[in-house]
């Protein structure tokens, strides 16, 4: 089993791949290319592989913080206390793993000069060393008996706080004082909060009536739940806070979760589309233009961690998750005997049936 199981979402490999890389340099093994031994299941073998590992480092990316995979993956290495994860968009992380300390990557293209990646790597050595015992952070965040200080935080601050613990409280004292004034003084001053309506549909423009939408503010979170007209109304929003856009969630039970960018506005509703969600199977035969099975060829669902091996009778049955209808897949076939083939596929229904693939012989 390998030291460290990377979680990711499959459209960042090649930015993994360059990871990887890196670590293995450090003399650390890695599981992250997952393919499957030939008749072993996808999901045994990922999680064999992760509870095996003594560290789990998570990549989150714009497509990895809504992966329910992903997702998983940080929540089963956090309880074990093995969790090392690394930014590398600027994107919100999902709440439950937001108070873990985050190499910040965002700028890094795969160079093995960063600033950061020389903390990353300490990370990765002191979880490795901790024999699968969390580290005092992940420790009290499991415990509940510590607030975080956000995915951005750096530990100098926590040392620094603690250090400066006086001051700090004086600081603290002294803006309560201001927001105690600034909230009594609105009646006199004038309001300066802002109400805001955000109205949820389907891709038919049918209201989504069940769910919640979430507003990422600066220091904290606002949730309000859709009603049944498909609205969520945000009363008393600071109307600094509508000077620049704000991410926006949005999620409801069979429906795939989103994640917005957008500025906010008191003089109109917000309309967000959100897709369904659902499990989608693409069936069909691998075979030459005689029709002729083709068995072992693994067909794979380009950027991501879906893939496929066809059987004897040349038949193949693609899971899919996180997709929804409407969207289009490129798959691509591999074979050390038939030419590599893409296609793209449109999902226009939860299962396409007779989607067969011809494959030409490799030419001696």
């Amino acid at each position: 089993m390998a030291d460290i199981f990377i979680s990711y979402s499959g459209a960042d490999k090649s930015i993994v791949k360059a990871l990887a890389t890196l670590l293995e340099e450090k003399g650390w093994t890695t599981w992250w290319d997952r393919h499957i031994p030939i008749g072993q299941r996808f999901d045994n073998v990922i999680e064999t592989e992760l509870h095996n590992a003594r560290c789990v480092i998570v990549i989150w990316t714009k497509q990895s913080v809504a992966s329910e995979w992903v997702k998983n993956e940080a929540s089963e290495a956090l309880q074990r206390g093995v969790l090392v994860p690394i930014l590398l968009e600027n994107v919100v992380i999902p709440l439950n793993f937001r108070r873990v300390e985050a190499a910040l990557l965002t700028a890094w293209n795969g160079e093995p000069e960063h600033p950061e990646l020389e903390m990353l790597f300490n990370s990765v050595k002191a979880v490795l060393s901790s024999n699968g015992q969390p580290p005092n952070d992940q420790q009290s965040i499991l415990n509940g008996k510590e607030a975080g200080v956000g995915s951005s935080a750096s530990i100098g601050v926590m040392h620094f706080v603690r250090k400066r613990l006086p001051l700090v409280l004086s600081i603290t004292i002294g803006v309560a004082f201001i927001l105690l004034f600034l909230f009594f003084s609105k009646g006199i001053f004038g309001s300066t909060e802002q109400n805001i309506t955000v109205r949820v549909y389907d891709y038919k423009k049918r209201p989504v009536t069940e769910g919640e939408v979430k507003i990422y503010l600066n220091e904290y979170i606002r949730t309000q739940s859709l009603d049944k007209m498909g609205q969520a109304l945000f009363t008393g929003i600071p109307a600094e806070r509508m000077a620049n856009n704000r991410k926006i969630e949005v999620s409801s039970p069979g429906y795939a979760t989103r994640i917005f960018d957008t500025l906010l506005s008191n003089s109109q509703p917000l309309e967000l589309v959100l897709p369904l969600s659902t499990v989608v199977f693409i069936r069909g035969k691998v075979k030459t233009a005689a029709e002729v099975p083709i068995s072992a060829v693994e067909i794979t669902v380009d950027g991501t961690r879906y893939y496929a091996l066809s059987l004897t009778d040349g038949s193949y049955n693609l899971r899919l998750e996180e997709y929804t209808i409407g969207d289009e897949i490129t798959v691509t076939t591999s074979h050390p005997k038939f030419e590599d083939k893409t296609i793209s596929i449109k999902i226009n229904g939860p299962e396409i049936k007779n989607q067969d693939i011809f494959l030409n012989p490799v030419t001696p």
